[in-house]
């Protein structure tokens, strides 16, 4: 506000500074000395233009007109600048004529009609100026403003999807250790310890935005080694992380998520079981992970993996917009899963 303020002072005086050196250098041009009485005429030129023009924006001020759009604004702009040129021709003609240069002033529409018009369109300039200035610094707060409340929004949506995906995660982990409790009970108190890993990672993970690929994969061997032993050897896991994309920044458990439908609703529905592989590369700064599990994808039966892929596609696009893709087809006889997403920033 005080910023503000102090431009304001600043772009007054500097232009009704300016504009009363210009008269003064166009009265001595056309053959007028550079008197005390010019002198005195200017500084009150000066100080004419600058009250006039002050009391004009508190005006402004206290009526709020800044809340008018630009049709029910003009009217109201022409008639203060007039009412303006008006009150500067006769403070002028009385604190100059009489004042300063001492002559006898008599008041006449014809001499005075141009002086005022002259002083009325200064004014509108002014008036140009000012509300040009007050539009712009509007428009910009009003962009911002909306920006803040797009981040906000999505900063909910965000927390929102991180919400379901928890109870959704700890919901299909304690299934699994179900299933170990009747078949191997040594086994299923090692599956807990590693729920108990799984669950204090992801909720960690959880709370951030974005983490590095190698600590999204601590959790993701984590799950799988879970998932192993319930499954043992109906299911075949193969990694392959590259060394540069270890570091590469990734929105937590994506890529958990993507393994978790990959093996539900893949080896899990197969009486031989199938493979889970995971890959990354990075290609021009966009890191590439491609999910492959055995099974066949439909996208026209309706299941709880659309939870999962729908979750995927609402967080890209919330983070990146429309520069991460997702994609989801089947390939030899398998589905493949790939996710693109833009470098953001580097460990």
């Amino acid at each position: 506000m005080l910023k503000k303020t102090r431009l304001y002072w600043i772009s007054q005086i500097a232009g009704w500074l300016l504009y009363a050196i210009v008269v003064g250098v166009f009265n001595v041009l056309t053959g007028n000395q550079l008197s005390a009485e010019l002198i005195y005429s200017l500084i009150s030129i000066f100080l004419i233009g600058l009250s006039v023009a002050h009391f004009f924006r508190l005006i402004v001020v206290k009526l709020n007109w800044m809340r008018y759009n630009i049709p029910r604004l003009i009217p109201r702009i022409l008639l203060g600048t007039l009412l303006a040129g008006i009150v500067v021709y006769f403070l002028k003609s009385i604190i100059i004529e009489r004042l300063i240069v001492q002559n006898d002033y008599e008041f006449n529409l014809t001499e005075a009609f141009p002086s005022i018009i002259s002083w009325t369109l200064l004014y509108l300039i002014w008036s140009l100026l000012y509300f040009l200035f007050h539009f712009v610094t509007n428009y910009k707060k009003e962009e911002i403003k909306n920006l803040k409340w797009q981040a906000a929004k999505n900063e909910i949506e965000l927390n929102k999807l991180k919400s379901q995906l928890n109870p959704h995660f700890i919901f299909n982990s304690m299934n699994s250790i179900r299933a170990l409790v009747e078949e191997d009970p040594t086994l299923a108190k090692e599956a807990i310890t590693q729920l108990s890993n799984v669950l204090r990672n992801s909720l960690l993970m959880g709370r951030k935005k974005l983490i590095s690929l190698d600590d999204e994969m601590k959790l993701v061997n984590d799950y799988l080694g879970l998932e192993k032993t319930r499954f043992e050897e109906r299911l075949t896991i193969v990694r392959e992380i590259g060394k540069d994309t270890e570091q590469f920044l990734i929105p937590p458990l994506m890529v958990q998520t993507l393994v978790e439908n990959g093996i539900k609703h893949g080896t899990s529905s197969l009486p031989e079981g199938g493979v889970i592989e995971i890959h990354s590369l990075l290609k021009n700064n966009v890191l590439e992970i491609i999910i492959y599990n055995s099974g066949m994808y439909d996208s026209t039966k309706e299941s709880e993996t659309g939870f999962g892929l729908v979750n995927t596609v609402q967080r890209l696009k919330l983070i990146y917009g429309d520069e991460a893709s997702f994609k989801i087809n089947n390939e030899n006889n398998r589905v493949k899963t790939t996710l693109l997403i833009p470098q953001n920033t580097i460990l």
